[in-house]
């Protein structure tokens, strides 16, 4: 019990920042900064010591006979070491639900910031569209090429 402890613990902690520095990310994002290096090598270690945990769960799970660490804690009595494994699972379970939505905001963030690009090379490339992108360029304008068409 004292290695699931031990294993749901590191995983809660590791979360936890995670989902600090996922925070941290996302406001640097909608204020257009360009201090984002920074912590995306924060985020970098975090997530190989997450991996790292992955492992250590899986392996210790394997020597267990079971597929999750909650079938592994029903199947032990009851204790006040099982009553803190719980807890820290339901923890790291809330905490992992947390990062996926976290992870959407930054995909969604980071999409928006590429079309915003996208649009703007576009812009300065004077390229024209008609109402559908894969139509003809309009006559009579500078570029014939689509607006599509200079993507990067």
């Amino acid at each position: 019990m004292d290695e699931t402890i031990a294993i749901l613990r590191e995983q809660t902690i590791l979360c936890n920042r995670l989902l600090k520095l996922f925070a941290e990310l996302t406001d640097l994002l909608k204020n257009n900064s360009l201090d984002m290096v920074q912590t995306v090598r924060k985020i970098e270690p975090v997530i190989t010591e997450l991996s790292r945990n992955s492992m250590r769960t899986q392996n210790f799970l394997d020597r267990m006979h079971t597929k999750t660490f909650s079938d592994f804690l029903n199947s032990q009595e009851k204790s006040g070491k099982r009553d803190v494994a719980e807890s820290l699972l339901k923890q790291a379970d809330n905490l992992q639900t947390q990062i996926r939505r976290s992870t959407a905001t930054l995909k969604r963030l980071t999409k928006n910031g590429m079309d915003f690009v996208n649009f703007n090379i576009n812009v300065m490339s004077q390229s024209s569209t008609n109402a559908t992108y894969g139509a003809e360029a309009t006559t009579g304008t500078q570029s014939n090429r689509r607006i599509f068409d200079t993507n990067v």
